[in-house]
């Protein structure tokens, strides 16, 4: 993963060797480019950072990358997601847990086979889940 600086600013992000060879047509490059061939061209080698981890609640986005004292730099931003997107996954989520898991006890119970009560608790603990 590359990026190409021009007049001191970054060009493109991401660069790649490709687009190196499509941007110098008249260039012969060899089979395998050098880093210091890379440089010539402004373009720069940038170093890959783990992804961090994040919750449901979050989205993860790749931002612009930081010049680190000569070492380009993959940068991670984390957003909050929106209410309204948190509350539907929550209400996605508390359906399926009922059909996976309460749904099955509520008819065992209709049958007999449960007591209502641990039907009646399962609903509660879904609810107090994804609320």
């Amino acid at each position: 993963m590359y990026i190409k600086i021009k007049d001191n600013a970054i060009d493109q992000y991401p660069y790649s060797e490709g687009h190196l060879k499509s941007d110098n047509p008249q260039v012969s490059f060899p089979q395998i480019i050098s880093i210091d061939t890379f440089t010539e061209y402004g373009v720069y080698e940038v170093v890959k950072i783990d992804k961090p981890a994040i919750t449901y609640k979050q989205d993860l986005f790749e931002d612009t990358p930081v010049n680190d004292n000569g070492v380009w730099k993959q940068v991670w931003t984390i957003q909050e997601k929106h209410l309204d997107e948190v509350n539907a996954i929550h209400e996605s989520n508390r359906k399926q847990a009922y059909r996976e898991e309460s749904d099955p006890l509520f008819f065992k119970w209709q049958r007999g086979e449960v007591e209502k009560q641990e039907w009646l608790d399962k609903v509660a603990e879904i609810k107090q889940r994804w609320s």
